[in-house]
């Protein structure tokens, strides 16, 4: 489960800000739009940071962290306030804020905060696995992982946001021949134009005799690419580089000297046949039930797994049993369950199977039935798997002579 961050901030727009900030470092964002409000979640839930405007409706933000130091084992406090005097810095300061922050927000400098006070508890995966993926795709990432694992060349690690990158990177690193130092993440969005290559400078003297991440080497601008260039030779980590789009505005010789070795992830909504495995993974003693799965197989899972472990955080917090259940999802993913998406990728993967089947003369184009028949016979395979291989059930429940489905399964 994610750790979550609580948000005292009574500002919506900078509020939803936040939110995304927290999201970016897989946290669980919670939000309070008032003092008491926040003090009221404060206990009931345990949070791994909070972020505290002083300027509250109720009262000021400085009780608050009065309350939140009065608690058993407080959790790191990061200040943000639109009136910044000395006085209020100060008695932030002595109340035990971590970080002081001005409005407007330097929303970059306050990832890179919280990005450091912040230290997510490590969970350790169940029986010793890692990631989970039975898909060509995902087999041919993990064959790609287990040789980066044994050796120390760079590796580029390419997916859609949320797909499993920095995951790849940890486990890659924790069972290659450098486990023992550190592994250190850059990100060139998160630093100002003027301060960027000394970041650069700063998180390879971090990185050492390590591994260095590049996070979303495709933001990188072009003189920060020359800069990295120019330090490639003297580097004594190892370099692993992540890329969430195409790579097409980076220098030619930068990606292949980044991309010796290359892992590409699927988005999850061409791999749903993992979701059983995936949710399960995040739901420790509860139960997906086949109506919710049902639910999920059809959603387009536009942030992938991370969006997935969040949706199932979601359905664990409000589930008052053991199985979850449609209802116990995500609004968003309930209300936007209709097929279109399976739909039209079923229809593009007819397409290619068509284009190749009947490319060629006229002579040597299949017959329309052998065609229907290819295609009737995986869906009555895939919907007999579904009623247990038991012909009788599948054929009432398709309203169809039994008979019937029963010679069609034997020409199969």
């Amino acid at each position: 489960m994610n750790p979550a961050i609580l948000i005292i901030e009574d500002e919506y727009a900078l509020a939803a800000a936040l939110s995304t900030v927290t999201r970016r470092l897989d946290a669980t964002p919670v939000v309070a739009a008032s003092g008491r409000g926040a003090i009221d979640k404060l206990g009931t839930q345990d949070f791994a940071l909070v972020i505290l405007d002083v300027g509250l409706p109720d009262m000021s933000g400085l009780k608050v962290l009065e309350k939140i130091q009065s608690l058993p084992e407080p959790p790191p406090v990061v200040i943000i306030t639109a009136h910044g005097t000395l006085d209020t810095a100060l008695e932030a300061r002595r109340l035990g804020a971590r970080e002081y922050f001005l409005k407007p927000l330097d929303l970059a400098a306050m990832q890179r905060t919280i990005r450091e006070v912040f230290k997510p508890a490590k969970v350790e995966p169940a029986a010793g696995t890692t990631m989970i993926g039975s898909c060509e795709a995902m087999q041919r990432a993990f064959s790609v992982i287990a040789q980066a694992s044994g050796c120390d060349t760079p590796v580029l690690l390419q997916g859609p946001p949320g797909s499993g990158k920095s995951l790849a990177t940890q486990v890659i690193h924790r069972h290659s021949a450098r486990a023992k130092e550190p592994l250190v993440v850059f990100r060139a969005d998160e630093w100002a134009m003027d301060r960027v290559e000394a970041a650069l400078d700063e998180a390879v003297a971090k990185a050492g005799r390590g591994v260095l991440v590049l996070d979303e080497i495709g933001t990188f601008s072009k003189p920060l690419q020359a800069a990295l260039m120019h330090r490639l030779g003297d580097l004594k980590a190892r370099v692993f580089s992540t890329a969430s789009r195409e790579l097409t505005e980076v220098r030619e010789d930068l990606f292949y000297a980044l991309a010796v070795l290359q892992v590409t992830f699927p988005p999850l909504a061409e791999r749903t046949g993992d979701l059983p495995a995936l949710a399960a993974s995040f739901l420790g003693d509860h139960v997906l039930s086949a109506e919710a799965l049902a639910v999920l197989k059809a959603h387009a899972w536009p942030g992938n797994v991370r969006e997935l472990m969040t949706a199932m955080t979601h359905a664990i917090a409000v589930c008052g049993g053991s199985t979850i259940l449609p209802h116990h999802l995500p609004s968003g993913i309930v209300s936007g369950c209709g097929t279109n998406h399976l739909e039209e990728a079923m229809k593009r993967s007819l397409a290619a199977w068509l284009d190749q089947k009947t490319t060629g003369d006229d002579d040597s184009m299949p017959a329309y039935d052998d065609l229907l028949e290819t295609v009737e016979a995986t869906m009555l395979e895939t919907l007999l798997q579904r009623f247990d291989h038991k012909p009788t059930r599948l054929a009432a429940a398709l309203k169809m002579n039994r008979a019937t489905l029963r010679r069609k399964l034997k020409e199969d």
